[in-house]
């Protein structure tokens, strides 16, 4: 699935960004696809500025009240198993029910799995159905194609290159990969903070016509660069943020040049395995979903020859997401998340000590996006969707507690263009006593 420019996570009321050049997807359009078909929410406004340098790392990280995690040092060191598998209170369980299950009712969407995991305990539940054809009820063991989520694995494999010395984030891109318009300009860190200015593939017309027409085909690596590196910038290296899957698809390429394995092993040896991610794949170009899963649903399509958010619904079950590659292939579950996404947050189990304060403190402050992930009042992680399926992934660095919504279904809620897992994400924060307040309007 093509992706366009996301948003950025951000407060409540707080609008992104609708301009978009004239070969990008319109606004609405832009809103309803995914980057890879993957959309993560950015918070961003017209005018963007260069986001800052991450800070060395440090064994004793000062604490800045302004940053989104003011104390890095504080979540990397937090006791290991603190979150527990245990229940959490009725009453707590009840008002997460309450605010997920009226949040999912306010969406489109068939069905949600909704899951919290925190010091106190685990809640997971499942909302709605996985079929719409035989009306079978959704289960919180389904299988689920995360989109931009994925981001997050190909940036950790970057870092965990860092941490062992094999690359730097100031190496430019060009070292590995030929070609690259500006390459020898762009470092690694600018294409995991998407700072690059390579423009994204997925906001061409064209290659978003051709794969909402025929979404069997299965796309290459050289075929979705060579359709960035066609169009223009969109600004000079490290200038400004601008969402693009380019960046990760060329990232994807580093790891299998500096590993000499494909990205699939890697992420498997270094991610998936330590963490006992059991229930996790990268696919491989291959359309076929592990069973159990949930049908999947968009309202993507051509109307009247143009990418149109309210097309007649589809079954996406079987499309093949071979475009979104490194960017936003991967299938989980649910329980496999709320692992990831501690581990996301602290760096237990996947990066050191120091390589994870530098990545927690490598964000704009109070919020923007940092190494391959984007953050908000303290909140960590990153949203992803393809057609028909939409996630959000997010940590609470203040109080250890994970967050995963699951959607089989990705037109936006209301006029905002808020995503139904992003949607009930902000709901379950609030209800955690965590939710994202911010400027209205």
């Amino acid at each position: 699935m093509p992706m366009v420019e996301p948003h950025r996570l951000r407060p409540r009321g707080q609008h992104p960004s609708r301009s978009l050049s004239s070969r990008s997807l319109s606004s609405r359009g832009a809103v309803a696809l995914a980057s890879a078909l993957l959309l993560v929410l950015t918070g961003c406004t017209a005018t963007r500025t260069a986001p800052p340098s991450p800070r060395a790392p440090s064994s004793a990280a000062a604490i800045d009240p302004a940053a989104c995690v003011p104390d890095p040092a504080a979540v990397v060191d937090r006791r290991p198993g603190t979150a527990t598998k245990g229940n959490l209170s009725p009453a707590l369980t009840e008002s997460l029910d309450a605010a997920a299950s009226a949040a999912f009712t306010a969406t489109t969407a068939p069905g949600a799995v909704v899951a919290v995991r925190s010091p106190k305990g685990t809640w997971v539940d499942a909302y709605g159905v996985a079929d719409l054809t035989t009306g079978a009820p959704l289960t919180t063991d389904v299988h689920h194609r995360i989109g931009s989520v994925t981001k997050t694995f190909t940036t950790t494999l970057i870092m965990q290159l860092v941490a062992r010395k094999k690359l730097s984030l100031s190496d430019p891109i060009s070292t590995y990969v030929p070609n690259v318009p500006n390459g020898s300009e762009i470092t690694i860190l600018q294409l995991a903070n998407m700072t690059s200015g390579i423009a994204n593939y997925t906001d061409d017309l064209e290659f978003m016509k051709l794969y909402l027409t025929d979404y069997s085909i299965i796309w290459t690596v050289d075929q979705r660069l060579a359709t960035a590196f066609a169009m223009p910038p969109t600004s000079a290296p490290g200038a400004e943020f601008h969402y693009s899957n380019t960046n990760t698809v060329l990232l994807g390429e580093v790891v299998e040049k500096i590993t000499g394995h494909t990205l699939a092993e890697e992420l498997q040896r270094q991610i998936f395995d330590p963490l006992r991610l059991t229930a996790t794949s990268y696919p491989l170009a291959s359309a076929v979903m592990p069973d159990p899963h949930a049908h999947g649903y968009t309202n993507l399509g051509i109307v009247s020859g143009a990418i149109s958010a309210d097309a007649p619904l589809r079954d996406t079950t079987a499309w093949n997401v071979s475009q979104a590659g490194a960017s936003g292939e991967i299938i989980s579950r649910v329980d496999d998340l709320l692992t990831y996404g501690r581990a996301l947050g602290t760096g237990q189990g996947l990066l050191p000590r120091d390589a994870q304060i530098q990545r927690l403190s490598s964000i704009p402050v109070p919020s923007g996006y940092g190494i391959g992930m984007n953050c908000v009042q303290g909140w960590i992680g990153h949203n992803g969707q393809v057609p028909g399926f939409n996630t959000a992934l997010y940590y609470d660095t203040r109080t250890d507690t994970t967050v995963v919504v699951e959607v089989n279904g990705d037109h936006p809620t209301g006029t905002t263009g808020t995503t139904p897992a992003d949607a009930i994400f902000y709901a379950v924060a609030a209800a955690l006593g965590r939710g994202l307040e911010g400027p209205t309007g």
